[in-house]
């Protein structure tokens, strides 16, 4: 009964230390950035660098794109906004290790350049994502307030 006992401790300790390797020491990142443009017809694109992406990040974590609303407050991508009667302007982000793209189209393919915006990039790995599976990801003053950014 005790060597079942403390191989059964023994067991537990070898898979808990394997679970803390996995994952790495930086859980959550939350940065920033205020961007420029760059024109690849039909769209205009961005690229952020995040060096806290990375391939299990991809794989098994969360990236969360925000863009300012101007108004205080943060709007999670991928988005469509209505600018008028007959368009509207879409963001879209596309993720790769060490960074984040943003492309963004209007439907009328006229796009125009955006100008300044600010997008906040927040990057959550699989154990994060455990801690807090009731996350709502697109709701940044939740994913705020839950992770103390």
């Amino acid at each position: 009964m005790k060597k079942t006992v403390v191989l059964s401790m023994l067991m537990m300790f070898i898979l808990s230390s394997c679970n803390k390797d996995k994952y790495g020491n930086t859980d959550i990142s939350s940065s920033t950035h205020t961007v420029s443009w760059v024109f690849e017809d039909p769209s205009y694109t961005t690229t952020i660098i995040v060096p806290e992406i990375t391939q299990d990040v991809l794989d098994n974590g969360a990236i969360m794109v925000y863009m300012t609303n101007f108004n205080g407050g943060w709007i999670a991508l991928p988005c469509t906004l209505p600018m008028d009667v007959s368009y509207a302007s879409t963001f879209t982000p596309e993720f790769f290790v060490g960074g984040v793209k943003i492309w963004q189209t209007d439907t009328d393919l006229l796009t125009l350049d955006p100008g300044t915006m600010q997008f906040k990039v927040v990057v959550l790995t699989q154990k994060q994502m455990e801690a807090h599976p009731d996350l709502v990801l697109t709701d940044y003053s939740s994913v705020e307030k839950a992770l103390n950014l």
